[in-house]
């Protein structure tokens, strides 16, 4: 069902995303050069998480970019710190068929999800490049200490504007993950493929639409597959500032398990957790997350 979902929410977003292209597209306007050198933009955040953690938290993200006529760098850092968190926990209940449920409870805070990326990408013709590049992440509350996965590919531009820009890429991958708790039916090493578009609209001069998705999978295993999808919005203040909206799913086809502490529930209702003892369960495949922040760009 989750699938299924979340397959209709990717056609909506597309769908939203592409209906913006005919009014552009009809203005008939001449492509506007894209400036060359360096940019970067910094973004400070305030952070709602839902799935494996509904939490309230503080981000960081930065972007730099070096453009040369006919290639892009591209370095990419994530950094998410929660304020609130919680963890499950399995309490042995004799009126239930499977023995126990689940429940949270109160944790201290910790770090939630880090993304570095580095990317480049060289033109062969105007309509038709090729790239490179090397991630790595971890995400504690889905269960994933580290990941690296490095990527070759080819891909399409079909937009090229300043106003304008959309873009599709393929190629092959090697994914390296380590995980919280280690299930035996998964690889940790894997060859794979890759899918990615990134796509900007500006609506008007102030507002900019983009919308960036990232599809790896594996090649012995098609149900090991993951998501990433970022919406977003930014309204701009001057030349340097804008505030921007954005909404992340994160999902994993096959998500890490988690060991969750035994706990007895007494005739009293209080809770006791038996020595020696976990339950092992998946974690959620589906997480959520939401940024209102501060855009700084130079």
């Amino acid at each position: 069902m989750i699938r299924k979902m979340s397959f209709i929410v990717i056609l909506s977003i597309l769908g939203l995303s592409l209906s913006g292209i005919g009014p552009v597209l009809a203005q008939e306007a001449e492509k506007a050069e894209v400036e060359l050198g360096m940019s970067n933009s910094t973004e400070l955040s305030y952070v709602l998480t839902e799935g494996n953690s509904s939490t309230d938290a503080l981000g960081f993200k930065n972007r730099f970019r070096y453009l040369w006529p006919k290639s892009r760098y591209t370095f990419r850092v994530e950094a998410t710190k929660t304020n609130t968190a919680d963890d499950s926990i399995a309490v042995v209940r004799s009126d239930l068929p499977e023995g126990y449920e689940i429940i949270e409870y109160s944790k201290s805070p910790d770090v939630e999800k880090y993304l570095v990326e580095n990317r480049y990408d060289r033109s062969i013709t105007e309509r038709f490049f090729w790239n490179v590049g090397l991630t790595w992440d971890r995400n504690l509350d889905a269960g994933i200490v580290s990941r690296w996965i490095g990527f070759a590919g080819v891909g399409n531009v079909w937009w090229d504007r300043e106003d304008l820009r959309f873009n599709t890429s393929y190629g092959l991958s090697y994914t390296s993950r380590e995980e919280e708790d280690v299930d035996p039916t998964k690889e940790d090493k894997f060859p794979g493929y890759r899918f990615n578009w990134e796509y900007l609209n500006m609506w008007g001069k102030n507002t900019t639409f983009e919308n960036n998705w990232t599809f790896n999978g594996n090649f012995s295993d098609s149900t090991d597959w993951n998501s990433d999808m970022t919406s977003s919005i930014s309204v701009g203040i001057n030349s340097r500032l804008a505030l921007r909206v954005s909404l992340q799913w994160l999902y994993n086809n096959r998500p890490a398990l988690q060991d969750l502490d035994l706990f007895v529930l007494t005739p009293e209702g209080d809770l006791i957790q038996v020595p020696d003892e976990v339950v092992q369960q998946p974690k959620k495949k589906l997480d959520t997350i939401f940024n209102t922040s501060l855009v700084i760009s130079f």
